[in-house]
């Protein structure tokens, strides 16, 4: 039954990404639309891509908390794996920032292009600079970014400290940071939808072959006005973990 599962999956992932890929490259081509107007586009089309991916993985999404699309926010959530990208990406209209191993995987790479998706290749620190000026781009310019800032996938079992250095998009912009919690509710220890130590193929194939996930995203309140990366790092950190701590805990 799995394997009949992930076989129909991957026939629809491919067609609908296909089409997702299409309508995408049409969008980033057309010059005739000023830049922000094609941002605005391009962000929506890519949370329609996230709903898509979320109903073929069939990735059922709670939302606790008032879901306000903010144009010009920056999204933090702790990181499990690959459903976070779904997962959050259905809830918002923005720009993600991911791994640069993504930007070579085929198809996949297609999209993120597409998605003007920021990389970040963590093995290149004088990159930095060069992230934190495209995050400040984006969030001056309306849009919203989305970002994990623990730099990579953990077991889901915690929540690790955030690199501060990222932040420092949301003072030069001075646009809000909405910290996010996402809570896996499957009964895998750990859930089926970490990414941590296994191959990026094994992990799909198990994605691929789960009948269902469902996943709670708590919206936290906004934090504005703080001038001081690390802090809004460690603000960030602190209510997401503290509701990660509260939800995981045994019995609920």
């Amino acid at each position: 039954m799995g394997t009949l599962l992930a076989v129909a999956r991957t026939a629809a992932i491919f067609l609908v990404y296909l089409g997702f890929a299409v309508i995408g490259g049409v969008l980033a081509l057309s010059r005739f639309l000023s830049t922000k107007r094609r941002h605005q586009l391009i962000s929506g089309f890519t949370r329609q891509w996230a709903r898509c991916s979320c109903f073929i993985f069939n990735i059922r999404v709670r939302v606790v908390g008032a879901l306000k699309d903010s144009p010009g926010s920056l999204i933090v959530a702790n990181h499990i794996g690959t459903p976070d990208i779904f997962v959050l990406g259905s809830c918002f209209s923005g720009f993600f920032v991911s791994k640069a191993e993504i930007s070579r995987w085929p198809l996949i790479r297609l999209l993120a292009h597409i998605g003007k998706t920021i990389f970040a290749e963590r093995s290149k620190r004088h990159q930095v600079k060069e992230i934190v000026r495209q995050m400040h781009e984006r969030l001056e310019g309306g849009s919203s970014v989305i970002l994990f800032p623990e730099g990579g996938a953990t077991d889901g079992q915690q929540v690790i400290d955030f690199k501060p250095s990222p932040f420092e998009a949301a003072v030069l912009a001075k646009s809000p940071v909405v910290p996010v919690t996402i809570i896996y509710h499957d009964p895998n220890k750990p859930s089926i939808a970490c990414w941590n130590q296994i191959p990026f193929l094994e992990h799909m194939l198990r994605l691929l072959k789960n009948p269902r996930l469902d996943a709670t995203v708590y919206l936290h309140e906004p934090i504005a006005g703080e001038a001081d990366r690390r802090k809004l790092a460690q603000a960030s950190c602190r209510v997401i973990r503290e509701m990660h701590r509260e939800k995981t805990l045994p019995g609920k």
